[in-house]
Protein backbone atom coordinates (compact mmCIF):
# COMPACT_ATOMS: atom_id res chain seq x y z
CA UNK A 1 0.00 0.00 0.00
CA UNK A 2 1.21 3.26 -1.06
CA UNK A 3 -0.22 6.78 1.14
CA UNK A 4 0.79 9.65 -0.01
CA UNK A 5 -0.22 12.45 3.07
CA UNK A 6 1.32 15.34 1.21
CA UNK A 7 -1.89 17.88 1.22
CA UNK A 8 -2.67 16.45 4.90
CA UNK A 9 -0.06 17.81 6.72
CA UNK A 10 0.72 21.69 7.69
CA UNK A 11 4.14 21.66 9.22
CA UNK A 12 6.79 19.40 10.62
CA UNK A 13 9.84 19.13 12.48
CA UNK A 14 12.54 16.38 10.91
CA UNK A 15 15.29 16.27 13.37
CA UNK A 16 18.36 14.06 12.55
CA UNK A 17 20.85 15.68 14.96
CA UNK A 18 21.71 12.64 16.38
CA UNK A 19 23.59 10.25 14.70
CA UNK A 20 21.69 7.06 13.51
CA UNK A 21 18.50 8.61 14.59
CA UNK A 22 15.45 10.45 13.39
CA UNK A 23 13.11 12.20 15.19
CA UNK A 24 10.50 13.09 12.95
CA UNK A 25 7.31 15.31 13.69
CA UNK A 26 4.41 15.81 11.39
CA UNK A 27 0.75 18.30 12.17
CA UNK A 28 -1.82 17.08 10.33
CA UNK A 29 -4.54 20.05 9.02
CA UNK A 30 -7.29 18.55 11.27
CA UNK A 31 -5.32 20.91 14.08
CA UNK A 32 -4.87 17.58 16.36
CA UNK A 33 -1.73 16.18 18.07
CA UNK A 34 1.14 15.96 15.68
CA UNK A 35 2.26 11.94 14.59
CA UNK A 36 5.67 11.62 16.76
CA UNK A 37 7.40 9.05 15.02
CA UNK A 38 11.64 8.04 16.01
CA UNK A 39 13.08 5.64 13.42
CA UNK A 40 16.85 4.41 13.44
CA UNK A 41 19.07 5.69 10.96
CA UNK A 42 19.66 9.33 9.22
CA UNK A 43 18.54 11.57 6.80
CA UNK A 44 20.42 11.64 3.34
CA UNK A 45 23.21 13.72 3.18
CA UNK A 46 22.34 17.26 2.28
CA UNK A 47 20.05 17.38 5.85
CA UNK A 48 21.88 14.69 8.07
CA UNK A 49 22.99 15.97 11.32
CA UNK A 50 20.52 18.83 10.77
CA UNK A 51 16.57 19.63 12.74
CA UNK A 52 14.84 20.87 9.72
CA UNK A 53 11.50 22.96 10.22
CA UNK A 54 9.04 23.35 7.51
CA UNK A 55 5.75 24.65 6.72
CA UNK A 56 3.82 23.20 3.95
CA UNK A 57 2.25 26.22 2.15
CA UNK A 58 0.15 24.44 -0.27
CA UNK A 59 -1.88 22.53 2.53
CA UNK A 60 -5.26 21.42 1.75
CA UNK A 61 -7.95 22.64 3.55
CA UNK A 62 -9.76 20.09 6.72
CA UNK A 63 -11.61 17.06 5.24
CA UNK A 64 -15.19 16.40 6.28
CA UNK A 65 -13.06 13.04 7.57
CA UNK A 66 -9.31 12.61 8.28
CA UNK A 67 -8.25 9.18 6.45
CA UNK A 68 -7.68 6.38 8.59
CA UNK A 69 -4.21 6.16 8.02
CA UNK A 70 -3.43 9.22 10.44
CA UNK A 71 -5.30 8.01 13.53
CA UNK A 72 -3.48 4.38 12.88
CA UNK A 73 -0.03 6.33 12.39
CA UNK A 74 -0.84 8.30 15.70
CA UNK A 75 -2.36 5.13 17.51
CA UNK A 76 0.67 3.08 16.68
CA UNK A 77 3.70 5.34 16.58
CA UNK A 78 5.03 3.64 19.60
CA UNK A 79 3.78 -0.05 18.70
CA UNK A 80 4.34 -0.35 14.97
CA UNK A 81 7.88 -1.07 13.13
CA UNK A 82 8.96 1.99 11.31
CA UNK A 83 11.70 2.34 8.76
CA UNK A 84 13.09 5.29 7.52
CA UNK A 85 13.40 5.73 3.36
CA UNK A 86 14.67 8.59 1.73
CA UNK A 87 14.75 11.85 3.85
CA UNK A 88 16.23 14.65 1.48
CA UNK A 89 15.88 18.56 0.84
CA UNK A 90 17.37 17.69 -2.51
CA UNK A 91 15.35 15.81 -4.61
CA UNK A 92 15.02 17.15 -8.06
CA UNK A 93 11.95 17.45 -10.10
CA UNK A 94 11.84 18.83 -13.95
CA UNK A 95 9.13 21.19 -13.85
CA UNK A 96 6.40 20.71 -16.65
CA UNK A 97 5.94 24.06 -17.13
CA UNK A 98 7.17 26.57 -19.71
CA UNK A 99 9.91 27.20 -17.71
CA UNK A 100 11.25 23.09 -17.53
CA UNK A 101 13.75 24.43 -14.82
CA UNK A 102 14.85 21.42 -11.79
CA UNK A 103 13.38 22.39 -8.08
CA UNK A 104 14.04 21.11 -5.32
CA UNK A 105 11.59 19.02 -3.29
CA UNK A 106 11.41 18.14 0.35
CA UNK A 107 11.02 14.17 0.02
CA UNK A 108 10.04 12.11 3.22
CA UNK A 109 9.38 8.55 2.99
CA UNK A 110 8.89 5.83 5.97
CA UNK A 111 7.35 2.46 5.95
CA UNK A 112 5.29 1.25 8.54
CA UNK A 113 5.45 -2.45 9.14
CA UNK A 114 6.89 -3.01 5.66
CA UNK A 115 3.34 -2.79 4.27
CA UNK A 116 2.54 0.50 4.17
CA UNK A 117 4.44 2.75 2.26
CA UNK A 118 3.99 6.38 3.12
CA UNK A 119 5.18 9.24 1.07
CA UNK A 120 5.61 13.46 1.72
CA UNK A 121 6.76 15.47 -1.40
CA UNK A 122 6.74 18.88 -0.79
CA UNK A 123 7.05 21.39 -3.54
CA UNK A 124 6.17 24.43 -1.45
CA UNK A 125 7.13 25.05 1.88
CA UNK A 126 8.83 28.03 4.16
CA UNK A 127 11.42 26.26 6.33
CA UNK A 128 14.55 27.03 8.67
CA UNK A 129 17.49 24.64 9.17
CA UNK A 130 20.30 24.00 11.87
CA UNK A 131 24.20 23.86 11.01
CA UNK A 132 25.14 20.08 10.54
CA UNK A 133 25.72 18.83 14.07
CA UNK A 134 27.75 16.01 12.50
CA UNK A 135 28.74 15.40 9.09
CA UNK A 136 28.02 11.51 7.28
CA UNK A 137 31.05 10.46 5.39
CA UNK A 138 30.25 8.82 1.22
CA UNK A 139 30.89 5.31 3.33
CA UNK A 140 27.92 6.51 5.73
CA UNK A 141 25.62 8.13 3.21
CA UNK A 142 26.07 5.44 0.40
CA UNK A 143 25.06 2.74 3.57
CA UNK A 144 22.24 4.49 4.28
CA UNK A 145 21.00 5.07 0.38
CA UNK A 146 21.22 1.08 0.16
CA UNK A 147 19.34 0.30 3.47
CA UNK A 148 16.37 2.86 2.32
CA UNK A 149 16.53 0.90 -1.23
CA UNK A 150 16.28 -2.25 0.64
CA UNK A 151 13.29 -1.44 2.91
CA UNK A 152 11.80 -0.26 -0.28
CA UNK A 153 12.35 -3.48 -2.05
CA UNK A 154 11.01 -5.26 1.44
CA UNK A 155 7.75 -3.34 0.84
CA UNK A 156 7.27 -4.32 -2.47
CA UNK A 157 8.39 -8.07 -1.85
CA UNK A 158 5.54 -7.86 0.92
CA UNK A 159 2.81 -6.54 -1.36
CA UNK A 160 3.70 -8.82 -4.17
CA UNK A 161 2.93 -11.32 -1.83
CA UNK A 162 -0.24 -10.56 -0.86
CA UNK A 163 -1.46 -9.07 -4.12
CA UNK A 164 -4.56 -11.07 -5.28
CA UNK A 165 -6.22 -10.09 -9.00
CA UNK A 166 -9.10 -10.86 -10.34
CA UNK A 167 -7.68 -14.52 -11.68
CA UNK A 168 -6.81 -15.16 -8.25
CA UNK A 169 -10.12 -14.63 -7.15
CA UNK A 170 -11.69 -16.29 -9.89
CA UNK A 171 -9.80 -19.97 -8.60
CA UNK A 172 -11.51 -22.83 -7.06
CA UNK A 173 -15.19 -24.02 -7.25
CA UNK A 174 -15.56 -24.57 -11.36
CA UNK A 175 -11.71 -22.85 -12.48
CA UNK A 176 -9.52 -25.45 -11.30
CA UNK A 177 -5.35 -23.81 -10.36
CA UNK A 178 -2.68 -24.26 -12.67
CA UNK A 179 1.18 -23.07 -11.76
CA UNK A 180 0.77 -20.16 -14.83
CA UNK A 181 -2.19 -18.48 -12.31
CA UNK A 182 0.19 -17.91 -9.83
CA UNK A 183 2.83 -16.51 -12.28
CA UNK A 184 0.90 -14.66 -13.55
CA UNK A 185 -0.34 -12.84 -10.78
CA UNK A 186 3.19 -12.42 -9.73
CA UNK A 187 3.82 -10.19 -12.76
CA UNK A 188 0.64 -8.26 -12.30
CA UNK A 189 1.25 -7.24 -8.70
CA UNK A 190 4.49 -6.09 -9.73
CA UNK A 191 2.87 -4.33 -12.76
CA UNK A 192 0.52 -2.71 -9.92
CA UNK A 193 3.53 -1.56 -8.00
CA UNK A 194 6.00 -0.50 -10.47
CA UNK A 195 4.59 3.01 -11.36
CA UNK A 196 5.28 4.11 -8.44
CA UNK A 197 9.04 2.94 -8.05
CA UNK A 198 9.30 4.21 -11.90
CA UNK A 199 8.15 7.70 -10.35
CA UNK A 200 10.96 7.41 -8.18
CA UNK A 201 13.66 6.51 -9.64
CA UNK A 202 13.18 7.90 -13.06
CA UNK A 203 14.71 11.23 -12.38
CA UNK A 204 17.38 10.14 -11.28
CA UNK A 205 20.67 9.33 -13.40
CA UNK A 206 20.73 5.92 -13.24
CA UNK A 207 17.32 5.54 -11.35
CA UNK A 208 16.72 2.58 -13.79
CA UNK A 209 19.22 0.33 -11.90
CA UNK A 210 17.87 1.19 -8.69
CA UNK A 211 14.49 0.49 -9.99
CA UNK A 212 15.43 -2.99 -10.71
CA UNK A 213 16.71 -4.22 -7.92
CA UNK A 214 14.30 -2.71 -5.53
CA UNK A 215 11.57 -4.57 -8.24
CA UNK A 216 13.87 -7.88 -7.63
CA UNK A 217 14.88 -7.95 -11.63
CA UNK A 218 18.45 -9.85 -10.99
CA UNK A 219 18.55 -11.10 -14.75
CA UNK A 220 18.52 -7.30 -15.52
CA UNK A 221 20.77 -5.98 -13.76
CA UNK A 222 22.99 -8.79 -14.87
CA UNK A 223 22.66 -8.32 -18.56
CA UNK A 224 23.37 -4.87 -17.66
CA UNK A 225 26.78 -5.87 -15.48
CA UNK A 226 27.64 -8.00 -18.66
CA UNK A 227 27.25 -5.11 -21.00
CA UNK A 228 29.66 -2.43 -18.57
CA UNK A 229 32.21 -5.12 -18.01
CA UNK A 230 32.65 -6.14 -21.99
CA UNK A 231 33.21 -1.92 -22.08
CA UNK A 232 30.09 -2.05 -24.23
CA UNK A 233 28.28 1.54 -23.87
CA UNK A 234 24.81 1.95 -22.20
CA UNK A 235 21.66 0.59 -24.87
CA UNK A 236 19.57 3.20 -24.62
CA UNK A 237 16.50 1.23 -25.64
CA UNK A 238 17.26 -0.91 -22.97
CA UNK A 239 17.64 1.64 -20.52
CA UNK A 240 14.48 3.62 -21.51
CA UNK A 241 12.12 0.77 -22.27
CA UNK A 242 9.07 0.92 -20.22
CA UNK A 243 8.90 -1.97 -18.68
CA UNK A 244 5.49 -4.86 -19.68
CA UNK A 245 4.10 -8.05 -17.67
CA UNK A 246 6.43 -9.83 -19.83
CA UNK A 247 9.44 -7.83 -17.81
CA UNK A 248 8.29 -10.03 -14.54
CA UNK A 249 7.98 -13.32 -16.60
CA UNK A 250 12.01 -14.15 -15.96
CA UNK A 251 12.86 -17.45 -17.16
CA UNK A 252 9.70 -18.20 -18.82
CA UNK A 253 9.47 -14.69 -21.40
CA UNK A 254 9.31 -16.66 -24.41
CA UNK A 255 6.76 -19.14 -23.67
CA UNK A 256 4.39 -15.85 -22.41
CA UNK A 257 5.87 -14.20 -25.66
CA UNK A 258 4.39 -17.17 -27.63
CA UNK A 259 1.36 -17.40 -25.49
CA UNK A 260 0.06 -13.76 -26.16
CA UNK A 261 0.66 -14.13 -30.05
CA UNK A 262 -1.86 -17.57 -30.02
CA UNK A 263 -4.92 -16.97 -32.45
CA UNK A 264 -7.59 -17.29 -29.15
CA UNK A 265 -5.04 -14.79 -27.16
CA UNK A 266 -5.51 -12.26 -29.74
CA UNK A 267 -8.99 -12.69 -29.84
CA UNK A 268 -8.94 -12.05 -26.09
CA UNK A 269 -7.02 -9.16 -27.20
CA UNK A 270 -9.66 -7.84 -29.51
CA UNK A 271 -12.13 -7.99 -27.25
CA UNK A 272 -10.14 -5.93 -24.50
CA UNK A 273 -9.82 -3.26 -27.00
CA UNK A 274 -13.01 -3.12 -27.61
CA UNK A 275 -14.13 -2.68 -23.67
CA UNK A 276 -11.61 -0.36 -23.18
CA UNK A 277 -13.04 1.77 -26.17
CA UNK A 278 -16.76 1.12 -25.87
CA UNK A 279 -16.86 1.17 -21.59
CA UNK A 280 -13.77 2.27 -20.37
CA UNK A 281 -13.31 5.79 -22.39
CA UNK A 282 -16.79 6.44 -23.50
CA UNK A 283 -18.58 5.99 -20.25
CA UNK A 284 -16.01 6.15 -17.81
CA UNK A 285 -17.78 8.82 -15.76
CA UNK A 286 -20.50 6.53 -15.12
CA UNK A 287 -18.19 3.33 -13.82
CA UNK A 288 -17.51 4.86 -10.17
CA UNK A 289 -21.66 4.56 -9.69
CA UNK A 290 -22.49 1.93 -12.19
CA UNK A 291 -22.02 -1.72 -9.88
CA UNK A 292 -23.02 -3.70 -12.70
CA UNK A 293 -19.83 -1.91 -15.42
CA UNK A 294 -17.66 -2.55 -12.45
CA UNK A 295 -18.43 -6.14 -11.79
CA UNK A 296 -18.67 -7.37 -15.78
CA UNK A 297 -14.59 -5.72 -15.84
CA UNK A 298 -13.90 -7.79 -12.52
CA UNK A 299 -15.26 -10.93 -14.04
CA UNK A 300 -13.77 -10.57 -17.96
CA UNK A 301 -10.20 -9.28 -16.33
CA UNK A 302 -10.42 -13.15 -14.50
CA UNK A 303 -11.62 -14.32 -18.09
CA UNK A 304 -8.18 -12.55 -20.25
CA UNK A 305 -5.55 -13.95 -17.10
CA UNK A 306 -7.13 -17.48 -17.17
CA UNK A 307 -7.42 -17.72 -20.68
CA UNK A 308 -3.53 -16.78 -21.29
CA UNK A 309 -2.56 -19.00 -18.15
CA UNK A 310 -4.90 -22.07 -20.00
CA UNK A 311 -2.74 -20.98 -23.20
CA UNK A 312 0.53 -21.40 -21.27
CA UNK A 313 -0.54 -24.76 -19.79
CA UNK A 314 -1.40 -26.36 -23.23
CA UNK A 315 1.99 -24.67 -24.73
CA UNK A 316 4.20 -27.43 -21.74
CA UNK A 317 5.83 -30.32 -23.27
CA UNK A 318 4.15 -32.62 -20.72
CA UNK A 319 0.72 -31.56 -19.31
CA UNK A 320 -2.77 -32.55 -17.95
CA UNK A 321 -5.36 -32.30 -20.73
CA UNK A 322 -8.39 -33.31 -18.47
CA UNK A 323 -7.19 -29.98 -16.53
CA UNK A 324 -6.75 -27.70 -19.73
CA UNK A 325 -10.49 -28.90 -20.50
CA UNK A 326 -11.95 -28.18 -17.24
CA UNK A 327 -10.28 -24.86 -17.20
CA UNK A 328 -11.92 -24.00 -20.99
CA UNK A 329 -14.76 -25.49 -20.00
CA UNK A 330 -14.52 -22.78 -17.30
CA UNK A 331 -14.14 -20.07 -19.33
CA UNK A 332 -16.71 -20.85 -21.32
CA UNK A 333 -19.66 -21.09 -18.87
CA UNK A 334 -17.80 -17.66 -17.59
CA UNK A 335 -18.35 -16.14 -20.74
CA UNK A 336 -21.79 -17.09 -20.74
CA UNK A 337 -22.81 -15.49 -17.60
CA UNK A 338 -20.98 -12.49 -18.75
CA UNK A 339 -23.10 -11.93 -22.01
CA UNK A 340 -25.80 -12.38 -19.70
CA UNK A 341 -24.15 -9.33 -17.82
CA UNK A 342 -23.76 -6.68 -21.55
CA UNK A 343 -27.79 -6.23 -21.27
CA UNK A 344 -26.64 -4.24 -18.40
CA UNK A 345 -23.98 -1.95 -19.36
CA UNK A 346 -24.74 1.44 -21.05
CA UNK A 347 -27.15 0.76 -24.31
CA UNK A 348 -24.42 2.28 -26.41
CA UNK A 349 -21.74 0.08 -25.61
CA UNK A 350 -23.76 -3.30 -25.59
CA UNK A 351 -23.96 -4.45 -29.37
CA UNK A 352 -19.78 -4.52 -30.00
CA UNK A 353 -18.94 -5.54 -26.60
CA UNK A 354 -21.59 -8.83 -27.48
CA UNK A 355 -20.45 -9.01 -31.27
CA UNK A 356 -17.03 -9.33 -29.81
CA UNK A 357 -17.93 -11.35 -26.45
CA UNK A 358 -19.71 -13.90 -28.96
CA UNK A 359 -16.61 -14.35 -31.23
CA UNK A 360 -14.87 -15.09 -28.47
CA UNK A 361 -16.84 -17.83 -27.42
CA UNK A 362 -16.74 -19.60 -30.33
CA UNK A 363 -12.89 -19.32 -30.35
CA UNK A 364 -12.80 -20.95 -26.89
CA UNK A 365 -15.06 -23.93 -28.44
CA UNK A 366 -12.96 -23.95 -31.05
CA UNK A 367 -9.57 -24.19 -29.24
CA UNK A 368 -11.23 -26.51 -26.55
CA UNK A 369 -11.52 -29.09 -29.36
CA UNK A 370 -8.23 -29.12 -30.02
CA UNK A 371 -7.16 -30.35 -26.24
CA UNK A 372 -6.86 -34.38 -26.61
CA UNK A 373 -9.60 -36.42 -24.94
Amino acid sequence: MLATITPLIARGVIDNTLQDLIDLRLWCIDGAEPLHLRMRGNCLRDIAGCRLEFTNTAAGSPPAQIPELISELRNKAGSAQFDAGDITFSRRILEHNNRHGISNRLYIEFFMNTNVRVLMDFGAVDFTISLPQWEPTWEIDNLQSLMNMEALRAHVRANVRQYRGPAMAGLGEDMPPCEWDYRLNRAEACMAIYPSIHEKYSPIPGGYLSAAFVMDRPEFLGRIAAQDEADMPPDREVIEHDWEVIDFMTPHEKAVGLAMRHPLFEETSHMTAVVQEQLLKKHADKLNTNKEAAAFLSLYAGIVTHTLSTILLTGQELYSAALAAERVEALCKRMTVLGGMIELLPQSARPAIQQAAESLMKNLRLFLATIPN
